[in-house]
């Protein structure tokens, strides 16, 4: 173990301003952009889209030399606080729509992968001896452009890169930039958008409105989208998600209340008929049935005694659990949640608790004189809307 005093690793965004060369050209661009939506850079839209240059987070320039390059990524570089008449932020570029620039070496028309012939490239080292430095411009228009795209097309079918930043836009101040992340999230978040649509909250409208983040039914849409839905997915999915034991026991029987028309009744003045009066067909004697096909029940445990309390009524564990399993089985079925304490566990009954653990009859309250021998499972509660 380290010591006390020891000095803290530097934050990924400086090793990033110092040492450019550590890091892959997409995971420095991933980088970059995060960095520009996060504080607020003049200069924060992705790159390879339809924004301006000027606009974009980063600036691409080839490497203009024919050295054999160490690294993809060469340098990366900051606009000059002078260029901003407010200076420049910390960890940023200054005021004015000023793009970071990194110089690569991997692609481009001229430098050491360039396409062209070596002496465009010779010709570039020669120009800017003497601070020639338009030609060099002319073709970083295209460097750039042509880098952006390949970029974008890596970008393309890298679901998480596309989920991460629609999650970063979306607490975005302004109205206009809201409603303009949401055009772009259409075309660009495709995959999340169908993601949504198998665990049935296609449309906005149905989402936040769960006790739980809708980004859980994302985690778990394969298993939401399978047909018919099962006890095995279910506890697979409960046991990951609150990372405790979970068994699903099936068919536990409830009485079910009959409707006034599923009674039988003799003929009265009222009903001269009667009804549900055939016998062997639709008679009913009372006014409830036993069923076991609509309802199961939700075991977790064995629980120590910390967790034991996160799912009592009280707490907001149940409700989460209520919710995550009504999403998975639909209206169709009734359910119970058992909790099963550790016998060690078991505390022992005092009138008022504790001070900060209150005693509650038929929740944590159990009589006892010596130490238990086996887990208790008393505690059953209804499901929590």
């Amino acid at each position: 173990m380290g010591a006390a005093g020891r000095r803290d690793r530097a934050p990924l965004s400086t090793r990033l301003w110092e040492e450019p060369y550590r890091f892959e050209f997409f995971q420095a661009v991933r980088l970059l952009e995060r960095m520009a939506r996060e504080h607020r850079w003049p200069a924060r839209q992705p790159v390879g889209h339809d924004a301006a240059p000027n606009r974009e987070a980063v600036r691409f320039r080839a490497l203009p030399s024919l050295a054999f390059p160490a690294a993809p990524v060469c340098e990366i570089r900051r606009p000059k606080p002078a260029e901003s008449p407010h200076g420049s932020p910390p960890d940023g570029p200054p005021d004015e729509p000023t793009p970071v620039e990194m110089v690569v070496a991997f692609m481009g028309l001229t430098g050491p992968q360039g396409v062209l012939p070596h002496h465009y490239t010779a010709l570039l080292i020669s120009r800017a001896r003497k601070r020639d430095f338009a030609l060099r411009d002319f073709l970083a228009m295209f460097d750039h452009r042509t880098i952006s795209l390949f970029y974008r097309a890596w970008e393309k079918y890298r679901f998480p890169i596309a989920y991460e930043r629609s999650q970063h836009d979306r607490d975005l101040p302004a109205e206009a930039e809201r409603e303009e992340t949401a055009r772009r999230q259409a075309a660009e978040d495709l995959f999340t958008q169908c993601l949504f649509s198998l665990v049935g909250l296609g449309t906005g409208g149905l989402r936040h409105r769960q006790a739980i983040d809708d980004d859980v039914f994302l985690y778990y849409a394969g298993l939401f989208a399978h047909h018919p839905r099962c006890a095995q997915s279910l506890e697979i999915m409960l046991a990951d998600f609150f990372a405790i034991p979970t068994t699903v026991r099936q068919f536990q029987g409830q009485w079910l209340r009959l409707g006034e028309d599923d009674l039988s009744a003799l003929p009265s003045a009222s009903r001269r008929g009667g009804l549900n009066t055939q016998l062997g067909t639709n008679v009913v004697i009372g006014e409830r049935v036993w069923n076991i096909e609509s309802k199961f029940r939700i075991r977790l445990g064995p629980l120590n005694y910390r967790d034991f309390r996160r799912f009592l009524p009280s707490a907001d564990r149940l409700r989460a659990i209520s919710h995550l399993v009504r999403s998975y089985v639909g209206p169709q079925f009734d359910f119970d949640v058992q909790l099963i304490l550790r016998a060690k566990e078991v505390p022992w009954c005092r009138l008022g608790g504790d001070g900060t653990d209150p005693s509650r009859l038929g929740w944590n309250t159990w009589i006892r004189s010596a130490e238990f021998t086996r887990d208790v499972d008393d505690a059953v509660f209804a499901e929590q809307s």
